[in-house]
This record gives C-alpha cells, sequence and structure tokens, in this order.
C-alpha cells in the first residue's frame, strides 16, 4: 500500500476552477460565494479527499484557538500527582471547548514563545513572575492556576489553603491535642505561606502555643520532611499530632516515627494535605486534606476560554477543601477541656 498524498488547496481551486481564494472562502462558509462556485469546490474536495489544514483555517478566519500551559519545571514532575490532576482537569476542558494546548516547561529564565497562542494558563508562578508581568504587559489573556494573587490584575483560581490548615488544627483539638506542630511548605510559595499563615491562626485561636521548634520548614518533598520529622519527634516535648503541608511530608512523618518507636495513631497522630495515591497505601491510611485540583485547571481554562471570547474583567475564586479521614489520628489521653 502507498502512503497517501497530502492534497493542497491550490489543487482543489484547480480542478473546480476557482482560486485559492474562492477555496479558503467556502471551508470557512463565507456567505457571499456564488452556490455553483460552492458545489464544484466541494465536489472537487470529495474527489480529491482533500483535507483542510485547520490552523490555516483559523488563521484565515482570524481566530486562533491555542492555549499555551506554562508550567515550571522541577524534579520528577512528570511523576508528580499535582502535574498529573492538573493535566487531566485543563485536558478534558480543552476538549469540551474545542481548544488546543501548547505545553511550556520552563525555569522562568526566557521569555515565553507563546506567538501561536491566543491565551495563557500558568500552572504556578513560582519563579515566572517576570514571565506573568509581560503577559500581561502584552495584553494576552491569562489565569493563574493555585495562587490566589489579589493584588494584581490577573485572573486566578485557587484553593482555600488557610482555611484548609484551620480545619486540620481545629480537628486535631476536638481531639484533645494541645502539643501541635507543623511541616510547612516552601515558603517562596503562597499555598506554603497561607497553610502556615492558617496553622498559626487556627492555633493562636485556640489559646495554643505555637513554639518555635513546632514549626518545621519542608518543601513538599519526603526527603526534606525526614530529618526534620526525625528531629522534632526526639525532642523531651515532641508534640502529639503533627500537620504536614503535603502527604508526602506526613508520610515521612510516619517513617520518622517508626525508626523512632512511636506509633501512629497511638502515640502521634499526623495528618497530610492533597489526598493523593499516597495516602492511601501508606503503612497507616493516612488523615489528609482532599483538594480540587483538577477542577482548578478546568476552571482556570472555562475562564480563560470567556476572557478570550471578549470578558474583561478578572475573575478571582477560591475552591474549597475537605478532609479525608482514615487511620493516621485519635483521640489524645489528654483531658481537651
Amino acid at each position: 500500500m502507498t502512503a497517501s498524498r497530502t492534497v493542497r488547496i491550490a489543487e482543489v481551486a484547480r480542478a473546480a476552477g476557482v482560486s485559492t481564494t474562492t477555496v479558503s472562502r467556502v471551508l470557512n462558509n463565507v456567505p457571499t460565494v456564488d452556490e455553483g462556485s460552492r458545489r464544484r469546490v466541494l465536489a472537487a474536495i470529495t474527489r480529491l479527499h482533500y483535507r483542510p489544514n485547520t490552523n490555516a483555517q483559523r488563521l484565515a478566519a482570524g481566530r486562533n484557538n491555542t492555549i499555551a500551559l506554562v508550567i515550571p519545571r522541577f524534579a520528577d514532575m512528570f511523576r508528580s500527582f499535582h502535574v498529573m490532576e492538573m493535566l487531566k482537569g485543563v485536558g478534558t476542558a480543552a476538549e469540551r471547548l474545542h481548544l488546543d494546548l501548547l505545553l511550556h516547561v520552563t525555569d522562568g529564565r526566557s521569555l515565553l514563545n507563546v506567538g501561536a497562542a491566543a491565551g495563557i494558563l500558568f500552572a504556578d508562578i513560582d519563579g515566572n513572575e517576570e514571565q506573568l508581568d509581560w503577559a500581561l504587559q502584552q495584553g494576552i489573556p491569562c489565569v493563574v492556576m493555585y495562587q490566589f494573587l489579589e493584588e494584581l490584575p490577573v485572573s486566578c483560581v485557587a484553593v482555600d489553603n488557610r482555611g484548609a490548615v484551620e480545619d486540620v488544627v481545629g480537628y486535631l483539638a476536638k481531639l484533645g491535642h494541645r502539643e501541635i506542630a507543623t511541616i510547612t511548605g516552601h515558603l517562596r510559595t503562597s499555598i506554603g505561606i497561607e497553610r502556615l499563615d492558617g496553622y498559626v491562626r487556627a492555633m493562636q485561636a485556640r489559646q495554643l502555643e505555637v513554639k518555635p521548634h513546632y514549626v518545621q520548614h519542608g518543601d513538599y518533598t519526603r526527603a526534606s520532611a525526614r530529618p526534620l520529622a526525625k528531629e522534632l519527634l526526639a525532642r523531651d516535648d515532641r508534640p502529639t499530632a503533627v500537620v504536614a503541608a503535603s502527604d508526602d511530608m506526613a508520610v515521612a512523618v510516619i517513617e520518622a516515627a517508626s525508626e523512632l518507636g512511636l506509633r501512629v495513631p497511638e502515640d502521634l497522630s499526623v495528618v497530610g494535605f492533597d489526598d493523593s495515591p499516597i495516602a492511601s497505601f501508606s503503612k497507616v491510611p493516612l488523615t489528609t486534606v482532599w483538594q480540587p485540583m483538577s477542577d482548578v485547571a478546568g476552571r482556570s481554562l472555562e475562564i480563560l476560554h470567556r476572557l478570550l471570547s471578549g470578558a474583561k474583567r478578572p475573575v478571582k475564586q477560591r475552591l474549597g477543601t475537605r478532609l479525608v479521614e482514615r487511620q493516621s489520628c485519635r483521640q489524645t489521653w489528654l483531658d481537651p477541656s
């Protein structure tokens, strides 16, 4: 079998006895084409098995359905639960809205080459602040996912990180815990700052002491949390509960506790954040915060689609979370009163 040959628009024009401009107008349903020419063009298209170049059609019609998705580069990013959920949400919405995606993985050190894109979705702006500023200066419609940017005139969709951790601390306090520590995410990110702020606010609202060594600074990874957890749990005044800013770090806390002879949840309660697959398959199934990561991505693309359709005002949304209870927390024997 011979490979099929690509038929060009000029061949259709010759076969129909019209100009290439007329063929283009037929393909784009321009109503001013006379009916005889339209029938000849459609017959030639059928006879020659011509397949229109959809990108060329969009350009000819002044339309561009391509969206640039910008993701900051980090180690093992394509094994990340967060990235997979984001791609699922964006991909599903793009298919529904008939949009094409152009993926940019960037370290933030160079300006984006998005000449073919009508709008930009930023998965995160950690390290990409200059690129966001550039897009805004160029007047390119864009939406930032997972970060709530109150000050900037840009649309954004995020989760209520602060409120989620406040709920976690309240949950642990109801179980009788008073000595509650946290291992934060990276504090150069707004997500890490918001989750720490939620912890501090909730502790202060209940007149619970925030001891300096009860706030350990991680970066969302197991590798960062493991030594911090071992140091924290080896102290004489070790906490009875730990709130980790990610499930990976919460699992590291459980592992460190086991190495020190502590049992979860009998000796230590642990809560994570994300409700990633590791939460269910951990040595001790993990109580954690579920966040709507794919929903954030899908809504962000819907907002960008509205901006491309003429909407002017930035849209800023926060989505709710929920606590998923498993087996890593229990009532403390301390008097909760």
